[in-house]
């Protein structure tokens, strides 16, 4: 009698035994798995008009545009855009940035490019024949700018501020900012005052939006 009932014991502490093995490497699992599907943010360090340092987190989504993706977070973590400024905002649309240098001198405004201009990348859009792509451009999206060439964009890019669906399939979308805080300062972003700087710069933001630093992880 005792000895059937220290064998139902012992196969019970066995069973529980391997329940809790299972669990804790099926849990392992389920997280590795979702180490394995998170994706990237890119985190924005920029300067508004009041000289406030404005963060701003932007999820990057590379099964979408994978090229992109890629490109924007090479520029990124090789320090590409710090120090760039925001050359153009679209009230209640985007404020765009990524390609100029201007700093403000005695004698008025100073541009220059960067350093290091990379290649035109294949625009991941659906006009161009990138049908994954669905991405609306609604606030906290960031897209990227291009001529009318489609296969043109290199690094200037620019956040959406509201909704622009006419700008849907058009331009590659990439990523999108969804926590409050980054979305409380990208409305205040398009909320910029803007001047006619000339040469094609007909809504420049001033006094200068500039980017300190963007990283991706």
């Amino acid at each position: 009698m005792k000895n059937n009932f220290a064998r139902r014991i012992a196969a019970t502490v066995l069973l529980v035994a391997t329940m809790i093995l299972v669990a804790t490497a099926f849990g392992c699992k389920e997280k590795e798995n979702a180490n394995m599907n998170k994706n990237p943010v890119a985190t924005f360090v920029i300067k508004a008009q009041s000289g406030e340092s404005l963060t701003v987190r932007i999820e990057l989504y590379p099964d979408k545009a994978p090229i992109t993706v890629a490109n924007f977070t090479e520029l990124a973590n090789s320090g590409f855009y710090d120090g760039l400024t925001f050359h153009r905002v679209v009230p209640g649309g985007c404020i765009q940035g990524g390609g100029y240098r201007i700093t403000e001198t005695d004698q008025g405004l100073s541009l220059d490019y960067p350093e290091g201009e990379p290649e035109p990348i294949k625009g991941e859009f659906a006009s161009n024949g990138w049908d994954s792509n669905d991405i609306a451009h609604e606030a906290g999206v960031i897209s990227m700018a291009r001529t009318s060439d489609p296969d043109s964009a290199t690094s200037q890019f620019f956040i959406c501020v509201g909704s622009y669906p006419s700008w849907d399939g058009e331009y590659a979308a990439f990523g999108k900012a969804t926590d409050e805080e980054s979305l409380k300062n990208i409305a205040a972003l398009g909320r910029s005052t803007y001047m006619n700087a000339g040469s094609g710069f007909t809504t420049f933001p001033y006094p200068l939006v500039s980017i300190i630093s963007v990283r991706v992880a």
